[in-house]
Formats: C-alpha cells, sequence, structure tokens
C-alpha cells in the first residue's frame, strides 16, 4: 500500500532512485502510557537495497532519542543493513470507545536526508514479523495480525518527497476485565438506587436520600473512572454510558420529590398510583436508554453506511 501526500510538482521524473526493500521484527513492546501515548519498542530493521547504500535510518515518531546500533557488516556488497533499534515511540490515542477502546500502536521510519529521488522504501512482509509468543503489554491484548505499508510525504519547508515506512500493531483491552472494572459497579450503583421503587409512597423521605446518595455516588466514581485518561474532545462511552445512569437517576429523584409532596399533602392515593407506574417505567426507560447508546457506539459505522445507501 502505497499513500502519497503532497503537491505533484515534487516528483522528478528522471530520477532513478534506491530501491529498498524495508521490515521489522518486533521483539518486545513496552507499556503503553494512556496520558501521553507514549510506548517502548525494541526490533531489529533490515534494509535491503538494489545496488550498494547508506541509509541515514530516522525514527520519525520517536518520543525521544532512539537507540540505534548497526548489526551487519558489510557481507552483501553495502546492499544490506540491520539495525537494532530500541525507542520510545508516541501514538495517537483513540478513547472514543472506552473503556473497551482499541490503539494502534505505529512505528515509522525514514530517511534523515535522502528524498523519494533518492531512496525509495518498499514494504517487505517477509522481512517483518514478531515474536508473538514473547509480547506483553500490560492491561493490553495483542491482536495477531500487524500490517506494514510505504508512503510518500511533502514537508511545507523541504523540496521533494520523502519515503516512509510505517509498521502497525493493534492492541485492545480485555473485554471482560473493562466490564468487571468500570462497567459492573456503575450498574451495581443504580440497581441500588432503583431500589427506592420498592419502598412505599409514605417513604418518600427515606427515598429521596437513597436516590441523591446513588447520584452522588454515581458522580465520584465518574471522576475516579476518568483520572486514568488524558483529557479528551469528544464524550467517550464511558461518558455515554454515565449520563444515561444520570439521568434516569435524576428522574428517580424527581419522582421522590413529587411523592414527598404528595405525602405532605395527605394524596397517598396518587402517590401510590405514581408509584404503580415508575417502578417499571423508569428501570425500563433506562434498559433501552443503554442498549441504545451501545448499539450506536460500536455500530454506528454499519448504521451510517445503510442510511447512506
Amino acid at each position: 500500500m502505497v499513500a502519497i501526500t503532497g503537491p505533484a510538482e515534487y516528483i522528478n521524473l528522471n530520477a532513478n532512485p534506491v530501491n529498498a526493500n524495508i521490515g521489522v521484527y518486533v521483539i518486545n513492546v513496552g507499556n503503553l502510557d494512556m496520558t501521553t501515548g507514549i510506548y517502548f519498542m525494541d526490533f531489529y530493521l533490515t534494509i535491503a537495497c538494489d545496488r550498494p547504500c547508506s541509509p541515514d535510518v530516522d525514527i520519525l515518531n520517536a518520543a525521544s532519542a532512539p537507540e540505534i546500533e548497526k548489526q551487519s557488516a558489510d557481507t552483501h556488497g553495502d546492499t544490506v543493513h540491520t539495525y537494532r533499534v530500541r525507542a520510545n515511540l508516541i501514538t495517537n490515542v483513540n478513547l472514543d470507545n472506552s473503556p473497551f477502546d482499541e490503539q494502534t500502536l505505529t512505528l515509522s521510519i525514514g530517511d534523515k536526508q535522502a528524498t523519494k529521488d533518492d531512496l525509495v522504501f518498499n514494504a517487505d512482509p517477509s522481512l517483518s514479523g514478531w515474536d508473538y509468543g514473547h509480547l506483553h503489554v500490560l492491561g493490553w491484548f495483542i491482536r495477531q495480525h500487524w500490517d506494514v505499508a510505504t508512503y510518500e510525504d511533502a514537508y511545507p519547508n523541504l523540496a521533494g518527497l520523502y519515503s516512509r515506512f510505517e509498521f502497525s500493531v493493534k492492541v485492545y483491552k480485555p473485554w471482560l476485565s473493562s466490564f468487571i472494572n468500570n462497567i459492573f459497579p456503575v450498574l451495581v450503583i443504580v440497581l441500588v438506587g432503583f431500589l427506592s421503587f420498592l419502598l412505599s409512597p409514605e417513604a418518600a423521605g427515606e427515598r429521596l436520600t437513597l436516590t441523591s446518595s446513588t447520584l452522588v455516588a454515581l458522580i465520584l466514581f465518574h471522576i475516579n473512572l476518568n483520572s486514568a485518561i488524558p483529557p479528551h474532545a469528544s464524550l467517550t462511552y464511558a461518558d455515554k454510558f454515565m449520563v444515561a445512569n444520570y439521568v434516569a437517576m435524576s428522574a428517580s429523584i424527581v419522582i421522590a420529590a413529587i411523592m414527598l409532596v404528595l405525602r405532605d399533602g395527605k394524596d397517598l392515593e396518587s402517590a401510590t398510583r405514581l408509584n404503580r407506574w415508575v417502578r417499571w417505567v423508569v428501570p425500563l426507560l433506562w434498559t433501552l436508554l443503554l442498549l441504545a447508546i451501545t448499539i450506536w457506539q460500536f455500530n454506528s459505522g454499519a448504521i451510517i453506511a445503510r442510511f447512506q445507501k
């Protein structure tokens, strides 16, 4: 896969660049820091040119100066170059589906000086791979498939196109542990709040206390949940999930307040009728709202594509 970004006037039809097959073999991947998007990668880099070459390797998405150690001797006419690289890399963090999010760990490699007229990278899957059985990213599962691709980039302050190689692998949160740690406690808190619907209208004061305490508990849990991830511009799935719970518990508080007014007004018949109706409607609407949010969050692409047909 080749993607070209940049103006067409940079292309030199008379150029005779070195064609270099490139690949990486990943040995280890360090922990991903969600607050910065930084993770560690230890890998072997292989560059096989079609004629003698001297690539000047540049790790484009390095968060700090990488450690690059040349491994190969001049046994292939200076055409095959291998390196051992240890680098702290930075990747874009996508939090839309948090806490069930999936992140793409990328490794981007270019040459410090050579333009596309001098050197062109070709992604060679036979030169790439990983030690999958020994790769562990704490708190994440690693998908078994990796991708390699090459791109052509243009920079406004530099003339010419530059060839870039990219290796990427996806990691994702374990579904069960994410559910138990982030979603299940919220469901328990809300269900405890829904116990207020089992109380009689005469206990409207206790009902108001229970629902108010539940709403406070939800807010505190939400604050703690967001403290583990960086600030983000859009709502995550967890945020939308919590909003649905806020709506349900706020409705329960309003209902409890109305029943308190009816009780103090000695209108227990109306309070009983209201209680009999809302004890099923509110939990049902809460369940439907959670299902709608979940289905839209994780299938919105398919839903939008269907409407566009």
